[in-house]
């Protein structure tokens, strides 16, 4: 697979075709990470198509080309979708080779004039704190984390890695610099600390604060432990984190809308350097700072990894399905195909539930 860019649509050949179970004239077969429901004896083991995975937006000539405009999501009738036929989920849409040079793995998305659809940005979550040149030079946006069903060769088979819980909120940072002091921010802005009743800088204990997206976590003591004994070694500390509940997305872990928020830490970078994850979570541990939940930790292979993708989250309070996993090496690397090393595994379940259809962004 070629270097990572914001939509991949890949050169692929089909696998493991068989009989669709509940319907005469269709079949399923593998598409990468994903399956995928055809029309009986269209295709062979083997054959060499282009892939759209969902929620590519799919230029009119080509969906005239295809045949395939009826069958697109959205307004305009050009989003590649998700569904379940006769019972088995089908995702994305498969077309033929245009050129014969391409192989398998080439990411041929500029030919057709893809784009990928991007869900609604909130915009209730606080606001954009104006550009610090002695600040924000110190302060790196979060990994763009890849989907694991279209990377699929990133992790060796048995190679051991751990698998977190995905949770289904919006990403957030805390800074602390060292003779400057404390900041937070969304994963591409830094936020602006909120004002409390009087007119000024809120402080953890004032509403304001506790009710904000993105400084909620500083009123946590456990977190604040843990960012200033970091602090006292290092430099710059961020700490990456979902902040979740009812007020952020429709998967509320058990805080009903306008009933609070909650966190869960996922990552930790001192110095520009992200730590080990059991490192991380020794740290954690130690100042009982709320973690996403790990849900594995052993051999990779493509078929645990769909397996723990979907179920119950297992975030206390929570009585619904799991979004997905995010999946890490024990030991941190890159590859040059996405740089760091860790990937998402978004589940069946969520991608064909109502909540996926309520998704919506943070910048």
């Amino acid at each position: 697979m070629n270097v990572a860019s914001d939509l991949i649509v890949p050169v692929v050949e089909l696998k493991n075709i068989k009989p669709h179970p509940n319907a005469d004239k269709l079949d399923i077969c593998d598409v990468l990470g994903y399956q995928m429901v055809i029309p009986k004896g269209r295709h062979n083991e083997g054959d060499r198509c282009v892939y759209f995975p969902a929620d590519t937006i799919l230029p009119n000539q080509w969906a005239d080309k295809f045949g395939v405009k009826n069958f697109l999501k959205g307004k305009n009738k050009d989003r590649v979708g998700r569904i379940a036929l006769r019972g088995e989920p089908s995702f994305g849409l498969i077309a033929p080779v245009q050129e014969d040079s391409w192989e398998v793995g080439d990411n041929v998305a500029d030919y057709f004039g893809c784009e990928k659809y991007e869900p609604p940005i909130r915009t209730t979550a606080g606001d954009a704190a104006p550009y610090d040149d002695q600040v924000d030079p110190f302060i790196q946006r979060y990994t763009d984390i890849q989907n694991g069903r279209i990377y699929t060769d990133v992790f060796e088979e048995d190679e051991e890695v751990i698998a977190t819980e995905k949770l289904h909120g919006t990403n957030c940072k805390l800074i602390i610099i060292q003779d400057k002091g404390i900041y937070a921010g969304s994963m591409g802005l830094r936020r602006q600390r909120p004002l409390n009743h009087r007119g000024v800088l809120a402080c953890v204990d004032d509403p304001e604060m506790k009710s904000n997206t993105y400084w909620y976590p500083w009123t946590i003591k456990s977190v604040i432990n843990l960012m200033q004994d970091r602090s006292l070694i290092h430099k710059v500390v961020i700490l990456y984190g979902e902040v979740y509940g009812g007020s952020v997305q429709s998967l509320s872990y058990g805080i009903p809308k306008g009933k609070g928020l909650g966190f869960r830490a996922f990552d930790l970078m001192v110095d520009g350097t992200y730590v080990d994850f059991y490192d991380f979570e020794k740290l954690c541990s130690a100042h009982n700072v709320p973690m996403v939940p790990v849900l594995y930790r052993g051999p990779w292979s493509m078929d645990k990894m769909k397996k723990l993708s979907d179920g119950k989250s297992t975030v206390e309070g929570a009585d619904h399905i799991r979004e997905g996993i995010v999946v890490r090496p024990i030991k941190e690397r890159i590859c040059q195909d996405i740089g760091r090393v860790i990937l998402k595994y978004i589940g069946t379940e969520y991608e064909l539930s109502k909540h996926k259809q309520k998704d919506t962004k943070d910048q």
